[in-house]
């Protein structure tokens, strides 16, 4: 028997990554709704990215560095725009923070040089820790964070205070994504068994579409699902705590710590 039968359970994420989550919860039997609580806006400073892409077509950068799979995309379709052929960076050393992000890079043609074992800022950081410390006495090594507006500032800190010359191009924003009443009444209309948040910023867009009173609302009568403790902290700083949270930081990783938490409980 499917363990997610008779489920009901909210995907938050944006509608173009959506499906990957909704179509594993499906297969284990889980009804699926889809609420696309956020959506991603490229940058309009297209003069600042250009730049940094011509730092790296001039071999400025030791390494450049993705945290999101939107980095990686944003990344590509940038070089598409201005007519760079990719093939003209088989010299650049791409850093990634999890394999999700691996997967993207992978599909324009590129593997990831390095990869922490927890696909977390921190953990990127101590990945890049004692590369750095190796590398003492020589020139300092130079950073490209191709990353989103108002990303976490401990890998950026952390790469400066080991001696690295850090630049951050910020190349997309994430932002609420304004739902309509009718759309809300109807994913309220029904009980939903677990909310699934795979990134802060779901979160935060839960409580400004919905309105706190509602989210809390909510929140109360459900499970709440977190992928790692990234997410569970930006919860818990809305004043609520996430039953699951997935040690292993992925889409696939969520899926297996709703269906273990749920089995230890005997649903």
């Amino acid at each position: 028997m499917k363990p997610l039968i008779g489920k009901r359970v909210l995907v938050t994420r944006a509608e173009e990554q959506a499906e990957a989550l909704a179509s594993k919860l499906q297969g284990l039997g889980a009804e699926t709704v889809k609420l696309p609580l956020i959506r991603v806006e490229p940058n309009d400073d297209e003069k600042t990215l250009d730049e940094a892409i011509k730092k790296v077509l001039a071999q400025s950068y030791d390494w450049v560095v993705f945290t999101s799979v939107h980095g990686v995309r944003t990344f590509f379709e940038r070089l598409r725009k201005i007519e760079i052929d990719p093939k003209m960076l088989s010299f650049v050393k791409f850093a990634v923070i999890g394999p999700a992000t691996g997967k993207a890079l992978e599909q324009f043609g590129f593997k990831p040089e390095a990869m922490p074992e927890k696909f977390t800022n921190e953990s990127l950081a101590d990945l890049f820790e004692q590369t750095l410390k190796d590398c003492e006495g020589e020139r300092p090594k130079r950073f490209l964070l191709w990353r989103a507006e108002g990303a976490s500032e401990v890998l950026p800190k952390r790469l400066r205070q080991l001696g690295a010359i850090v630049d951050e191009v910020h190349a997309y924003r994430t932002i609420p994504n304004r739902l309509d009443e009718r759309q809300l009444k109807e994913f309220v209309s029904e009980p939903i068994h677990i909310v699934t948040f795979t990134s802060p910023s779901t979160v935060r867009a839960f409580f400004e579409v919905l309105g706190k009173e509602r989210a809390m609302e909510i929140l109360e009568k459900t499970t709440v699902a977190a992928i790692g403790p990234v997410t569970e902290r930006a919860c818990k700083e809305f004043g609520f705590s996430p039953q699951i949270v997935s040690e292993i930081h992925t889409i696939d990783g969520l899926v297996d710590a709703i269906v273990s938490w749920l089995k230890s409980r005997g649903r």
